[in-house]
C-alpha cells in the first residue's frame, strides 16, 4: 500500500470508533434536571392551604360526632385512622417549606417559623394519638370529637401562621441603610456649603 494512502487511511479508521463512542456517549440518557425548588412564599402558601383544608375536615368531624356517645364503634376507628393519614400528608408540605426557606427568611420570619414549628409538633403528637385510637376497639364518637377539636386548634395556628409567612417571605427584603440616623448622606454632605 502506498505510504500516502496509509497515512490518510489511519486517521479515517480511527475516526469511526471514536465517532461510535461519542455517538453512544451523547445518546446515553442524561441526568434529568433537578426539580425547581418552590419559593418560600409559595411553599408557605401551600402549607396554609393544606392546613385550611384539613381544618375544615376536622370541624366537619366535630359537628358530626356526639360529645356524649362513648360507645365503641368501628366507624370511629376508621375515622381516626383517616385523620392520622391526613395529618401525615401535610408533613411533607412542612418539610418543603423548611428546605425552601433562606437564611434571610429565617431572620425575617423567626417568630412565624416558631409558630409553624409548634403547630407541626402538635400535629405530630395528634397523628400518634389518632393512630393509637385507630387501633383501639374501645374508640367511640366522643374520642373522635375530642381528637378533632384538638386538631382544629393546632391547624388554626398553622393556617394563620402559614398565611402570614407567605406574605412575609413574599415581601421584598428591607434594604440596610448605610448612613447613621440623623447624619446627612454622603451625597448630601458634598452639596452643603462649607461653614466658616
Amino acid at each position: 500500500m502506498h505510504p500516502l494512502i496509509r497515512a490518510a487511511l489511519a486517521p479515517a479508521l480511527l475516526a469511526g470508533p471514536i465517532a461510535l463512542v461519542l455517538g453512544a456517549w451523547s445518546g446515553a440518557p442524561r441526568p434529568s434536571p433537578s426539580p425547581v425548588r418552590p419559593s418560600s412564599s409559595a411553599a408557605a402558601d401551600t402549607l396554609g392551604d393544606h392546613y385550611a383544608a384539613l381544618e375544615l375536615a376536622a370541624d366537619s368531624i366535630v359537628a358530626a360526632q356526639s360529645a356524649d356517645d362513648a360507645a365503641p364503634s368501628e366507624l370511629a376507628q376508621v375515622t381516626v385512622r383517616n385523620i392520622a393519614r391526613r395529618i401525615h400528608s401535610v408533613s411533607s408540605d412542612y418539610e418543603t417549606l423548611s428546605v425552601a426557606m433562606t437564611a434571610a427568611d429565617y431572620e425575617r420570619g423567626r417568630s412565624l417559623w416558631m409558630r409553624l414549628a409548634l403547630a407541626q409538633a402538635a400535629l405530630e403528637i395528634l397523628e400518634q394519638d389518632a393512630a393509637r385510637l385507630g387501633d383501639d376497639p374501645a374508640t367511640g364518637p366522643a374520642n373522635v370529637r375530642d381528637l378533632a377539636e384538638q386538631l382544629s386548634g393546632a391547624l388554626e395556628l398553622g393556617r394563620v401562621s402559614g398565611r402570614a409567612a407567605s406574605r412575609t417571605f413574599g415581601a421584598p427584603a428591607p434594604r440596610p441603610r448605610d448612613d447613621a440616623p440623623g447624619d446627612p448622606c454622603a451625597a448630601c454632605s458634598r452639596s452643603l456649603p462649607a461653614q466658616s
